[in-house]
C-alpha cells in the first residue's frame, strides 16, 4: 500500500523531506507537487530506479526530464558556456526547462537520456522538490505524474487515480499552482522550442539573444 504524507511544497515539513529521501534512496518512487504539476521523483543516477518510472507510467522509450536544486548541481553535468550558463541564471526558479549536452562522464543513468547525452533540467520553485533534490545527489527525475498519454495530475488525488499502488510515497501538497507543463526549450545547438508552457518561449528567446 502506497503511504500519503501532508506538508506544504513551499515550506515543507522536513520530516517529510526525509522520509522522500530515504524512499527515493531505496530506489523507490515518490510524487509531490512541483509549481507546474505533479511529478514523479526517483534517483536519476540508479538505471534500475529509472526503469520504475517506465514501467509506472507505460512509457515508451523517451528521455527523462530532471529536476535540479540549483544551478550548481546542473553544471556538475554538462558541457555549456558562458551564456548558457547567464540564462540559466536569468530565468532561475521557475517553469522553463532547458535541454543541454551532458559530459560522457556524468553519472546520470543512461535511460534518463537514452543514449543521446542531451538532457532537460528544470530548478522548480518549489522547496519541497529542491530541498529533496539536494539531498539525492542535486537531481531527481521529474516527469508528470500520470500514466503516459493520460492527462497530468494536479492534485495526489488524480495521480492516485492512474498511478494507485505503483508509487511508495505520495505527498500531498493540495493544488499544484500553476497546472500547466513547463516551456522546453533545446539549447544544444542554437536556440530551439521543444514545448510550449507557462512562459511564452518568445520571451525566453528575447533574453537569450540579449546576453
Amino acid at each position: 500500500m502506497s503511504k500519503v504524507l501532508k506538508t506544504s511544497y513551499i515550506i515543507p515539513d522536513l520530516k517529510v523531506v526525509r522520509e522522500a529521501v530515504n524512499t527515493i534512496m531505496e530506489c523507490k518512487l515518490v510524487v509531490g507537487a512541483t509549481d507546474t504539476l505533479y511529478g514523479i521523483f526517483a534517483n536519476p543516477f540508479q538505471y534500475k530506479c529509472v526503469e520504475r518510472v517506465y514501467i509506472v507510467k507505460k512509457r515508451t522509450r523517451k528521455p527523462i526530464p530532471l529536476l535540479a536544486d540549483s544551478i550548481d548541481s546542473i553544471m556538475e553535468h554538462v558541457v555549456v558556456d558562458n551564456k548558457i550558463i547567464k540564462f540559466l541564471e536569468m530565468i532561475g526558479y521557475g517553469p522553463v526547462t532547458i535541454i543541454l549536452k551532458i559530459d560522457h562522464g556524468s553519472k546520470i543513468a543512461e535511460n534518463i537520456h537514452l543514449k543521446t547525452f542531451k538532457v532537460g533540467f528544470r530548478i522548480p520553485a518549489s522547496q519541497l522538490v529542491r530541498l529533496i533534490a539536494k539531498e539525492v545527489g542535486g537531481l531527481v527525475t521529474g516527469t508528470s505524474a500520470n500514466i503516459s498519454g493520460l492527462k497530468p495530475a494536479r492534485t495526489v488525488n488524480e495521480a492516485f487515480s492512474q498511478l494507485g499502488n505503483s508509487i511508495d510515497l505520495y505527498i500531498d501538497s493540495g493544488y499544484s499552482p500553476l497546472g500547466i507543463g513547463s516551456t522546453v526549450i533545446d539549447l544544444t545547438e542554437g536556440f530551439k522550442v521543444i514545448r510550449y508552457g507557462v512562459v511564452n518561449p518568445k520571451i525566453l528567446k528575447k533574453l537569450y539573444e540579449m546576453i
